[in-house]
């Protein structure tokens, strides 16, 4: 069963790298396109937001493998994916805000 968790999680992750690198894409060729700074701050959002994921698959391999997280280190990474999450959505919003 373990087997099972770690491909949901690898999956899952994959998943949403994917469509966030492309939500980043979009926005960055919108924004060359568009010549609008607000749309540099949508795309340094989706950025940060897809970063979360990429430090959740390169911090989390102690899950899968023989070395199992703390529970401090569970929440280190917990803390820095919220962080880079926050910080992405507030990007997208301030470029809302000055649309």
């Amino acid at each position: 069963m373990p087997n099972t968790a770690l491909w949901m999680f690898i999956v899952s992750n994959l998943l949403v790298f994917v469509l966030g690198s492309a939500l980043t894409v979009l926005s960055y060729r919108a924004q060359r396109r568009l010549e609008r700074e607000n749309l540099r701050y949508t795309t340094l959002g989706f950025g940060l937001i897809t970063a979360s994921i990429v430090t959740e698959a390169l911090y989390a391999p102690g899950i899968g493998g023989g070395d199992w997280l703390t529970t401090g280190h569970l929440l280190m990474l917990y803390t820095m994916e919220s962080l880079l999450i926050a910080a992405g959505l507030a990007c997208i919003a301030y470029s809302l805000l000055k649309y």
